[in-house]
């Protein structure tokens, strides 16, 4: 909490410093994805070396916007994954509700005993909400479709394994502890600097706040992809469905790119479109979600 009330200046020293003894202990690079925080991260990264490579790891579902701006932006490498995003739903299933809850799901459904589907629908005896499918999403364990957190796994984790290990290289990552739950624990074990984990990283923005993102950015007059102009504030995996239940990203992204917008709701798992999989995930009277899907005229 004192770390991130600190000053951008303060910050920004931060930031330079970790990104320093990062490279000062291992070969590294600059995981690159176009948004905002990425983009802050090469530029910081490019102060402390300035030929550090930066990649992209195409997940075959980002925005039309971020795919004209990374063709623009400089020195960037881009890496193809094994399989695009259409192949995984087709074989894994659909990206819904969470990926910790997408995971359960998956796990129930493909258990080979019955002791790991009792612990999934019903929690740990000790702590019951551990591990568990959440009651209002356990209308989806008999869904006609599949659905799992495979595509982050074989769209963006594979690739950049195989990557770190062919070339050597360790990933600098542009994350910060108030993305998420997980990743403000995770910050509160490694810090900044992760040596000690199986995945060696360093994730220089971990206390920066959105405001402090922007002010960084428009005070050195940084381009970013215009995407965030037009309402988007997470710009990665354009159709990904992890807490679709709470806004209106599919109504928007009708809005903004409705050939893109077209192409996903028509992707099928099990003979079942995304568009029909949203429905009837998020149409149960169980669930605690906004009405957002009028999506198909």
């Amino acid at each position: 909490n004192e770390r991130l009330s600190w000053t951008l200046e303060q910050k920004i020293f931060h930031s330079l410093e970790t990104i320093d003894v990062f490279m000062g202990v291992n070969p590294a690079y600059v995981s690159y994805s176009g948004g905002k925080d990425s983009t802050i991260l090469l530029y910081l990264s490019r102060i402390i070396k300035k030929d550090i490579r930066a990649i992209f790891f195409n997940t075959t579902n980002e925005f039309p916007d971020m795919y004209r701006f990374l063709k623009n932006t400089d020195g960037i490498e881009w890496v193809q994954p094994e399989m695009n995003l259409k192949q995984v739903i087709e074989k894994f299933g659909f990206p819904l509700i969470s990926k910790e809850q997408s995971q359960y799901l998956r796990e129930y459904r493909h258990a080979k005993s019955e002791k790991h589907k009792f612990l999934r629908l019903n929690g740990r005896p000790d702590k019951p909400y551990q591990g568990k499918i959440s009651n209002k999403w356990q209308h989806l364990i008999n869904a006609p479709f599949e659905i799992s957190e495979k595509c982050c796994y074989y769209l963006k984790k594979k690739p950049a394994i195989k990557f770190e290990k062919e070339t050597g290289l360790k990933p600098i990552i542009g994350t910060s502890v108030n993305e998420s739950t997980l990743r403000k624990q995770k910050y509160l074990v490694t810090g900044c600097n992760s040596f000690d984990t199986k995945r060696i990283a360093s994730y220089p923005l971990s206390i920066w706040t959105e405001e402090n993102k922007w002010d960084f950015i428009r005070k050195n007059k940084i381009p970013y992809c215009e995407i965030y102009d037009k309402g988007e504030t997470q710009t990665g995996c354009m159709v990904c469905g992890f807490g679709c239940q709470y806004d209106n990203r599919f109504e928007r992204l009708k809005e903004i790119e409705p050939k893109a917008y077209k192409t996903a709701m028509e992707l099928t798992n099990n003979g079942v479109t995304y568009y029909d999989a949203i429905q009837m995930a998020l149409k149960k009277p169980t669930c605690e979600s906004k009405n957002i899907l009028k999506l198909w005229d």
